[in-house]
């Protein structure tokens, strides 16, 4: 076996063959990017190269989605006058989360100590950096008077949705239409990304991605993960030193509520949720 080879992966392939598999997941993962509903699963097929593939190939098919990404960006700005900034803000986004989910799936076997750390470090550290251009995207668009007015309609429809299930009940449809009003809804959901909401759906995202990804590798090439719990949250084993960072997260919210000093607060919100997500899946494993 080469250095450097995904033991999982199978023999190598023709060359035209094996071209024609990155290209095809590239392909695939760029347009589910761009899809709507299911550009949820735009990682998989990076996943997919990644287990079924060596490391070489698994790279050449980010690679290529990058770049397959970058040119249909520019296509569509310079083509369908698509705002440029927007179409960089998503080749922005896209890079990060296909960089971090291929670095959870394929670490470097040499090199920077710190990028080959365990996968539980590996889920936090990606899903970290998913989150903070996920917010940037976010506040980018909510300052545009086009998105802003959307996102106030669905609040709005939200909060009319909620105020007539009161239906006949006159105390409780005084309630809500004093308290559940679009603005109280927005700043909610704002407060809810910041402490914790972003961080908890990346790390969402990645796992159901190299899940179905696992998925996909055993059902078309039958593909196994090394192990016989690899993959699974059979596996899967939370740190000790972890309860230790989940109380002290805990004590930094209360200190820096009562000091009033918010950056502090929603660090330790991010810190306390990792921590309770893995704790959470630590639980589902046993």
């Amino acid at each position: 076996m080469n250095p450097g080879e995904n033991p999982s992966a199978f023999p190598a392939e023709p060359r035209r063959r094996r071209y024609v598999s990155v290209f095809v997941c590239a392909l695939v993962s760029v347009a589910l990017i761009r899809s709507g509903f299911m550009s949820f699963f735009f990682l998989v097929p990076l996943g997919y190269g990644a287990v079924v593939y060596t490391i070489q190939t698994a790279r050449k098919v980010l690679a290529g989605a990058l770049g397959l990404n970058i040119m249909l960006s520019l296509g569509f700005s310079l083509f369908l006058k698509s705002p440029l900034g927007g179409q960089l803000l998503l080749v922005l986004y896209y890079t990060v989360m296909a960089l971090a989910f291929f670095w959870i799936m394929a670490p470097p076997e040499r090199g920077f100590s710190f990028l080959r750390v365990r996968t539980a470090f590996r889920f936090i550290g990606a899903s970290l950096a998913g989150a903070l251009v996920f917010l940037l995207t976010a506040y980018v668009f909510f300052r545009s008077p086009e998105f802003s007015a959307l996102f106030r309609s669905q609040a709005e429809a939200f909060s009319s949705l909620f105020i007539a299930s009161a239906g006949a009940d006159a105390a409780r449809r005084s309630f809500l239409e004093q308290y559940l009003t679009p603005e109280w809804i927005m700043e909610v959901m704002k407060l809810a990304a910041l402490r914790g909401g972003a961080v908890v759906s990346c790390l969402i995202l990645f796992f159901i991605s190299r899940q179905a990804a696992l998925f996909l590798a055993w059902i078309i090439r039958r593909v196994r993960p090394g192990g016989p719990s690899s993959g699974s949250l059979r596996g899967f084993h939370v740190p000790p030193p972890t309860i230790w960072v989940l109380s002290l997260s805990l004590g930094l919210i209360l200190v820096s509520r009562l000091l009033g000093v918010v950056p502090l607060e929603t660090i330790a919100w991010n810190v306390l949720t990792l921590c309770v997500m893995l704790f959470l899946a630590q639980g589902g494993g046993i």
